[in-house]
């Protein structure tokens, strides 16, 4: 919608803007040998009929961004729309004095109209001008403002995503299992039980620290998912394989924080504990053109209905993405031959993060 017309404020000071302007055409007028009448006549209706007409340079604004295009094709249509409009608005008053030249009190004479049509186009075309500035200042504010909006709604998305996997390791299911696990292996292992405490316990340490944090290095959130299947790998045993293939040089890439964790969580929840024999997680780290690719693949249940659409936590996945890194990013999901995969491509260089 129209940055001016939606709000009541900012048309209201549009229109006061226009005070001005109708009081310098009645001086234009009076200087023409009108009558006061006359030139309100003239005025009044000319302005307002400008302050709707020049409105109109918001559509040129959005059609010539000035982050998108450039200055030799920005600045011809920019004169050329100046120059039509501002003549047709002059042609207006020309028909405006035209009408009031049948009444001979008001001493508004159309015939002597070269003079003011050349004042009052030139006066035009300036007037767009200046709106077609102010409509580029409000652009820059919308987008300001969206870019704002978009980041407060990432940092919130990001904490609820934080939040529900903070929630997830810390579910009375998840505890349940796990310390079920230590205590049986306290008796017939008490070795691997002490290894599970630790490793339970890195886990959690390690899931609120990274929470703090805005992005973290690539190579922290596989640590946090090694951490957590190999929790895992204590309580499913033989039935969870992990599969790593990760190139070291990309395990610098910035990525926001807790992104893995719900792919693996889901692997694990959707996959491995749905399949009675258990399978292979792989998680693999690849380059790919100029994107490190992170592939998270699991077996399904091949009876189990297909799900529709993303589930919650890949749609946050996605989201994040995206708000992170807007079309410089992709994200798939597809389930092939008892596998599910989920491919998502992160930018390698920081400046190919920028929405």
């Amino acid at each position: 919608m129209h940055p001016i017309l939606k709000d009541r404020a900012r048309l209201g000071t549009y229109l006061l803007g226009w005070v001005p302007v109708a009081l310098l055409l009645l001086v234009a007028g009076r200087t023409l040998g009108w009558t006061w009448l006359g030139s309100t006549l003239v005025a009044l209706p000319l302005a307002i009929l400008g302050s709707g007409l020049f409105l109109t340079s918001w559509h040129l604004c959005r059609a010539f961004p000035l982050e998108r295009t450039q200055g030799r094709g920005r600045w011809p249509a920019w004169l050329m729309a100046a120059l039509v409009l501002g003549n047709l608005w002059a042609g207006c008053g020309w028909l405006i004095a035209w009408g009031l030249g049948r009444f001979p009190d008001l001493k508004v004479d159309p015939r002597a109209w070269s003079t003011p049509w050349a004042f009052f186009a030139s006066m035009g075309t300036l007037l767009y001008l200046g709106s077609l500035a102010l409509h580029y200042v409000l652009a820059a504010l919308e987008q300001r403002r969206t870019s704002e909006r978009t980041e407060q709604e990432l940092r919130v998305l990001a904490r609820e995503a934080e939040l529900k996997a903070l929630r997830a390791q810390l579910n009375p299911h998840f505890l349940f299992n796990s310390l079920n696990s230590i205590s049986a292996l306290t008796t017939l292992d008490p070795g691997r039980a002490r290894e599970m405490c630790v490793l339970l316990s890195t886990f959690l340490r390690t899931s609120l620290r990274l929470g703090e944090q805005g992005s973290v290095p690539l190579a922290e959130e596989l640590e946090l998912a090694r951490s957590y299947l190999a929790i895992e790998q204590i309580r499913f045993g033989s039935r969870l394989q992990v599969a790593w293939e990760v190139d070291e040089a990309l395990k610098a890439v910035e990525v926001p924080t807790l992104l893995l964790q719900p792919l693996v969580e889901n692997a694990i929840k959707h996959g491995i504990a749905q399949v009675p024999e258990g399978g292979l997680l792989r998680i693999a780290v690849v380059p790919h053109g100029p994107y490190a690719e992170v592939t998270v693949e699991n077996p399904v249940d091949a009876d189990a209905e297909p799900p529709v659409g993303l589930g919650l936590g890949l749609q946050q996945v996605k989201q994040r993405l995206q708000g992170c890194f807007g079309h410089h990013t992709y994200f798939q999901t597809r389930i092939q031959e008892g596998r599910h995969t989920v491919v998502f491509g992160i930018p390698r260089e920081p400046k190919e993060a920028q929405p």
